[in-house]
């Protein structure tokens, strides 16, 4: 007699995204929605992605490490669409331990994901400077991936030939690093060195490596549910992004089952990250930016400057300045909007709703979360008639609705400012939506109009500082 299996409900997948220019705060997102998942998948990037996950007494930066490091049980999954810096993970791994932490048992790394190579963070440190990139060697890592051979050379290389040829992988690093440098006449480079670190890392890894491309497909149609967990935003987007001042690979929600190794059959609801005051880190076309170029030259210039404005600038008084640059110093200073991986301050800007409702559109997004509502107390001791939205863009005197696919189009654009009234008292306390000022409501609701349901505000950055809709 044939025993016929009792059918298990399919699982499905979630994407969560940032839907503005990074830094919204999308592993708090999912620190709190975690629960409800059994795997948090990253599709994209590597170690330039950096993001401060709190849980509680325990912080840590990730960089490659999904989210979900202090929710046990939860499987940890890096898809083929993430470059792998062997050296940072282990980095990174070893940070995990050092607070009691540990992924290893539940951390698998697709076998089809790209090696972020020595020579690629050798090339990237000595030439993405005019971008204004993290030098973690992401853009050469995603080139080689397109070129896949130079100069007769294996250029790409995968986290899986290590389960083959631990010995062949490393033949050809060394060979790439050897003619990186001279190609690009780089002095004062110890190859060896740099080989050393980087084979005792891979060899370090090789038990992580999942050679099953079909593993995330087997755990959804047993009924797994999986959040996608987007690195970068999707105004950073290789294509959709503000070219040549973007990531290199795809942000977008659609992205996330290419890169994380799934069908789009399971795919339930896009989930969106925004932040109530935006920040941009390196350059590019920012229109809500308080301050213009001046802010953007500042915050290219130097990357040590967090203790230095902290320290010698009067908060107060340049919240009451009638200059935006200032202000938009004092939103940095008060935000703590610095760098994560890098220690930059981050540009300032005020809500943008034409480029939020354009994000929404092209990711699908059914529902956002916005953090840092909060700091919006502060625009109540400005000049400022009030908390400032972007409500319009023209564009060489004609209405847009939409970001112009040029990026020198789009420095081109001249916002149309309208402002919410502020409120007056602090909101980090609050838990309830009737609780809320009148004035944080109304906000929610004009973001709400040009965007969709708006499920959850952040008022604090303890991982309970949360107002749930």
């Amino acid at each position: 007699m044939t025993v016929i299996p009792t059918p298990t409900p399919a699982g499905y997948a979630d994407v969560l995204v940032g839907l503005q220019y990074g830094d919204e705060g999308k592993a708090r997102i999912i620190d709190v929605i975690a629960s409800d998942y059994e795997v948090i998948a990253r599709f994209n990037g590597g170690a330039n992605a950096g993001h401060t996950v709190e849980h509680a007494d325990k912080k840590i930066s990730l960089h490659q490490v999904p989210s979900g490091v202090f929710h046990p049980g939860k499987w940890l999954y890096i898809g083929s669409g993430c470059v792998l810096d062997p050296i940072k993970l282990v980095e990174e791994l070893h940070e995990i331990r050092k607070i009691g932490g540990s992924v290893d048992d539940r951390l698998r790394i697709s076998g089809l994901a790209s090696l972020v190579q020595p020579h690629h963070v050798v090339i990237d440190q000595h030439t993405g400077s005019a971008l204004g990139t993290t030098g973690q060697g992401i853009g050469p890592a995603y080139a080689d991936r397109a070129n896949r051979v130079v100069e007769g050379r294996i250029a790409h290389l995968r986290v899986g030939d290590l389960l083959h040829d631990p010995q062949q992988v490393f033949a050809a690093t060394r060979e790439n690093l050897a003619r990186a440098v001279e190609r690009n006449a780089i002095e004062n480079i110890d190859q060896a060195t740099l080989m050393s670190a980087f084979e005792i890392a891979a060899q370090a890894i090789i038990p992580l490596i999942e050679p099953d491309t079909l593993w995330l497909t087997k755990l959804a149609t047993a009924g797994s549910r999986i959040l996608f967990e987007g690195a970068q935003s999707f105004m950073l987007d290789v294509v959709k992004g503000s070219v040549p001042f973007v990531t290199s690979s795809s942000t977008l929600a659609s992205a996330a089952y290419v890169g994380g190794d799934l069908s789009p059959k399971f795919h339930r609801k896009t989930i969106g990250v925004a932040k109530a005051i935006m920040s941009r880190v390196g350059r590019g076309p920012f229109v809500s930016e308080f301050g213009g170029a001046q802010s953007e030259e500042y915050s290219m210039s130097d990357h040590a400057k967090k203790q230095s404005e902290e320290a010698k600038l009067d908060v107060a008084k340049l919240l009451q300045s009638s200059s935006a640059y200032d202000i938009g110093t004092a939103l940095r200073i008060n935000g703590k909007e610095y760098g994560a991986t890098t220690g930059r301050p981050r540009r300032i800007g005020a809500f943008d709703l034409v480029q939020l409702a354009y994000a929404t559109a092209v990711n699908g997004v059914d529902e956002i979360y916005i953090n840092k509502c909060d700091t919006l107390l502060d625009f109540a001791s400005t000049s400022l008639p009030g908390i400032p939205i972007i409500v319009d863009y023209k564009l060489r005197g004609e209405s847009i609705d939409y970001v112009p696919a040029s990026s020198d189009l789009y420095r081109l654009v001249d916002p149309i400012f309208s402002s919410v009234p502020p409120f007056h008292s602090d909101i980090s306390g609050i838990r309830e939506p009737g609780d809320l000022p009148p004035e944080v409501l109304r906000f929610v609701q004009e973001v709400e109009k040009r965007s969709c349901r708006i499920v959850g505000i952040g008022v604090g950055p303890a991982r309970d500082q949360f107002v749930l809709f």
